[in-house]
C-alpha cells in the first residue's frame, strides 16, 4: 500500500512540478498551494515580469524556478525542461495550464484570432504535456500530468466557440495520453474550473458587457445567478483538486475530468 506524507504542509515533499501560465490567476495559485505543500515548483509564463512577482509570493521563494516561455514554441519548451533537469535534477509532476479566450460569436471570429487560441490553448499543452512525458517516461519512477480543462470543455457556450473547441480538445489527449501512460505509473487527468474569479474571467464580464450594451456588474450578476452556491470561485476552492492529483493520495484516478463549478453543471 503507498503511503502518503502528513497532509499538513507535505503532501507534495520532495517533489518538483513544472506549472505553465503561472505568472497569475490560477496557474500561480497552484504554484502557491505546491510549495506550501512542500514542492519545488518551475513557473512558466510568457510574461516574464508576472513570473519575477509571482515568484516573491510563494511560501519558499528558494525552492523555485521561473523561466519565461512561450508555450507554442516546441525549442523554447525543449529549453525549459533541460533547465528544470539542471536546476532539480528531475520533474514528478506537469501543469498544462496556459491559456487565453477570445470571446466572439463563431460567425464573428476572425481566422487569426481562432488559431492563436487553439495554438495556445490545445497546440502549446500538447507541447508541453509531449516533452515532459518523454522527461518523466526516461526517469522510469512515474509522474503526474495535470490539464487545465474548463467548464467550457465539456459543453459549449455563447460567443465561446473557439476557447470551448481547444478546451474539449485537451479532454481527448488528456484520456489520450491517459491510456497510453497509465502502465509506465503515470497519471493523466483534468481540472475543470467553472466560473473562478481571475483576471481572465474580469476580462470576460468587460467583453462581454461591450458586446451586449450592459455594464461588467449586469454581465457578473446574471451569470452569478446560474450557480447553485451564488458566488464565483476563489482560487482556495480550485487549488485543493490539483494538490489531490499531483500527490501519492491519488493513485488510481487516470483519464478524469475533475469539475469545479460551484454546481453549474447539475442547475
Amino acid at each position: 500500500m503507498a503511503t502518503t506524507n502528513n497532509v499538513n504542509g507535505a503532501l507534495l515533499k520532495g517533489k518538483v512540478a513544472f506549472i505553465t501560465g503561472a505568472g497569475q490567476g490560477i496557474g500561480l495559485a497552484v504554484a502557491r498551494a505546491y510549495t506550501e505543500q512542500g514542492a519545488s515548483v518551475v513557473l512558466a509564463d510568457i510574461a516574464q515580469d508576472a513570473l519575477e512577482k509571482a515568484v516573491a509570493t510563494l511560501a519558499d521563494p528558494r525552492a523555485a524556478l521561473a523561466i519565461a516561455l512561450d508555450v507554442t514554441d516546441e525549442a523554447q519548451t525543449a529549453y525549459a525542461l533541460k533547465i528544470t533537469i539542471e536546476r532539480f535534477g528531475r520533474v514528478d509532476c506537469v501543469v498544462a495550464n496556459a491559456g487565453i479566450l477570445a470571446l466572439k460569436h463563431v460567425v464573428d471570429l476572425e481566422l487569426a484570432a481562432w488559431r492563436k487560441v487553439i495554438d495556445v490553448n490545445l497546440t502549446g499543452a500538447f507541447i508541453t504535456a509531449r516533452q515532459f512525458a518523454r522527461q518523466l517516461l526516461s526517469q522510469g519512477t512515474g509522474g503526474r500530468i495535470i490539464f487545465t480543462s474548463s467548464l467550457f470543455g465539456l459543453r459549449g457556450s455563447v460567443e465561446n466557440g473557439a476557447y470551448s473547441a481547444s478546451k474539449f480538445g485537451l479532454i481527448g489527449l488528456m484520456q489520450s495520453l491517459a491510456a497510453e501512460l497509465a502502465r509506465h505509473g503515470i497519471l493523466v487527468n483534468a481540472v475543470c474550473p467553472g466560473q473562478m474569479d481571475t483576471a481572465m474571467m474580469q476580462e470576460l464580464f468587460r467583453d462581454r458587457a461591450k458586446l451586449t450594451g450592459r455594464t461588467p456588474e449586469a454581465v457578473e450578476a446574471a451569470l452569478l445567478s446560474r450557480i447553485p452556491v451564488g458566488r464565483l470561485g476563489t482560487m482556495q476552492d480550485l487549488t485543493g483538486i490539483y494538490v489531490y492529483l499531483a500527490s501519492e493520495l491519488c493513485q488510481y484516478c487516470t483519464g478524469q475530468s475533475f469539475t469545479v463549478d460551484g454546481g453549474w453543471q447539475v442547475a
